[in-house]
């Protein structure tokens, strides 16, 4: 299962089902799907299933485009939320899984696979992925465009549709990633995302969201990190 934004990490609280009920999830998972499915070729299927994966939400992609969303209710993925979720932010839980559930779903958009294909890594802050070279290589290069790319469509979503609480939402998103960097530095995209931060993503004419998360990401390369 590629469970990209909420990989095994420590150091952090643990989030019960009594907390965040797998319903709650289900429901933000379907809402996330339903606004993005325009921009995709196949819509992805939902499903919670008790799986022994370290995640409580990710996405198995194929290579007939087919995508799943799979919602992880095993109390030891489950806890992972609390790399992003606890008492400070509890109003915007709804909102922080919501982009959660959009990085899920960049990982379906068949602009990823083209992403990955194309965009050019060259980020010091990877030089121990690759020995002595900045450039990121084989399947580091893979999982950290794939991750980039991901988190490029989870922060536009937020921008688009949290509203008011869509800035401290991207905000939790850069902290977790630089929080466990060290844990997985191909998960490290928090430099490209302060970038972003920074910038206008809005979509443009007839853009679909892939299609603006590489726009961007072009855009950055191209900026001192």
């Amino acid at each position: 299962m590629l469970s990209f934004l909420l990989s095994l990490g420590l150091g952090f609280g643990a989030i019960g089902l009594d907390e965040l009920p797998v319903s709650q999830v289900q429901s933000i998972v379907n809402e996330v799907v339903e606004k993005l499915e325009p921009g995709m070729a196949i819509k992805p299927n939902v499903v919670v299933s008790n799986r022994k994966d370290p995640t409580p939400l990710g996405a198995i992609t194929y290579s007939s485009g087919r995508c799943v969303i799979v919602i992880n209710p095993n109390p030891d993925a489950w806890a992972q939320w609390g790399r992003f979720l606890n008492s400070d932010n509890k109003a915007n839980w709804n909102e922080i899984v919501a982009a959660s559930a959009a990085h899920e779903v960049g990982h379906c958009l068949k602009e990823s696979r083209q992403f990955v294909a194309q965009f050019n890594a060259q980020d010091p802050q990877h030089q121990g992925l690759s020995g002595s070279s900045a450039q990121l290589t084989g399947t580091h290069e893979s999982v950290f465009k794939q991750e980039l790319f991901a988190d490029a469509v989870a922060l536009i979503y937020a921008r688009e549709f949290a509203g008011s609480q869509a800035e401290p939402v991207v905000d939790v998103m850069i902290n977790s990633r630089e929080k466990f960097s060290d844990n997985d530095p191909t998960h490290s995209t928090g430099a490209y995302l302060k970038v972003l931060k920074q910038m206008d993503v809005s979509r443009q004419a007839n853009e679909s969201m892939g299609q603006a998360a590489s726009r961007l990401l072009n855009d950055v390369s191209s900026t001192a990190l």
